[in-house]
């Protein structure tokens, strides 16, 4: 056959085209489309993941990213119409998120339990009361616009949207306020609301307070939810984050925001994972000078280590 360009191209073989279909099911299976996205197919048409995809004006067709497209109709979303779209001012905001002058979409894949998560389906929604002209995508799956902040699609209340920034995926500031999990922490401080380790981002602080939050997922009769403690009486000065979920000040120790009453603040040492696996104190992660911690809990029986010497 001949190609778009008039040069002779040899038709795929029978195997050829097994191959193309099992490859492009093992990719749908694994939930990622081989970094393939749009490609222009074997007759001139146009694929999406390795399947076969017809757009509604294929002479008009622009692939924007790996997952987003569109021609003068409208846009696509991995291969599929987004219903209601303008394709002349369709755009791609990241790979989850486009717009065009009217609404602004969110894309994402998911499974179900009753097929055994061995089909992705598509769900592409108009992210609600979002505003087109003024929409911007931001780090860790958050974005803004003139009215309010977003996470994932999802809308929610801040005190000033034009200055919202994650921090992390769970923290958040404005010009106002500290947020941790959509909801704004009272008394806090928004422009010198910060992490206090990027590396632990549990713990953040402002100019007089600090604070630990934590997805708690240990309690059998209440399904996860979000949990913040303020530090009390943490002396700001010498408050630190140590790794795996402790802090530490010049006279106290807490875990995850607890404080810990028979710590030794000057000593308390937290090991890390490499450590505690060459050591064999894999249910050891913190040392003082008189005993051993396991997420903020003595460890009986154990030797303190060199802390105690």
């Amino acid at each position: 056959m001949q190609n778009e360009n008039g040069t002779l191209q040899q038709a795929p073989t029978g195997f050829a085209r097994v191959c193309a279909l099992a490859l492009g099911a093992l990719a749908a299976l694994c939930g990622c489309d081989g970094g393939a996205g749009y490609q222009r197919g074997w007759a001139g048409g146009w694929t999406y993941g390795g399947a076969a995809f017809t757009p509604g004006d294929p002479t008009t067709f622009q692939p924007l990213s790996p997952h987003f497209g569109r021609d003068a109709q409208q846009g696509y979303c991995r291969g599929s119409a987004v219903e209601g779209s303008e394709g002349a001012t369709f755009e791609a905001l990241s790979e989850h998120e486009a717009r065009d002058s009217r609404a602004v979409y969110y894309c994402k894949t998911y499974r179900k339990a009753q097929e055994y998560w061995a089909y992705q389906h598509l769900r592409t929604t108009t992210i609600p009361g979002a505003d087109a002209a003024s929409y911007r995508v931001l780090a860790h799956g958050h974005a803004h616009d003139r009215h309010r902040a977003y996470d994932r699609g999802q809308p929610f209340a801040v005190r000033d949207a034009a200055s919202f920034e994650p921090l992390s995926p769970r923290f958040a500031r404005d010009a106002q306020r500290g947020y941790f999990e959509h909801a704004e922490i009272p008394a806090s401080h928004g422009p010198s609301f910060a992490l206090m380790d990027e590396d632990d981002p549990g713990y953040a602080r402002d100019r007089t307070h600090a604070w630990h939050g934590h997805i708690e997922v240990n309690q059998p009769d209440r399904g996860p939810h979000p949990v913040l403690r303020l530090l009390r009486g943490a002396d700001l000065a010498t408050l630190r984050a140590l790794g795996r979920g402790y802090a530490a000040d010049a006279r106290r120790v807490w875990y995850q925001g607890e404080p810990l009453a028979r710590a030794d603040a000057a000593s308390f040492t937290v090991l890390s994972n490499a450590t505690a696996t060459a050591t064999a104190d894999v249910d050891v992660d913190a040392r003082d000078r008189t005993q051993a911690w396991q997420r903020g809990r003595i460890v009986a029986g154990k030797d303190p280590g060199p802390a105690a010497r």
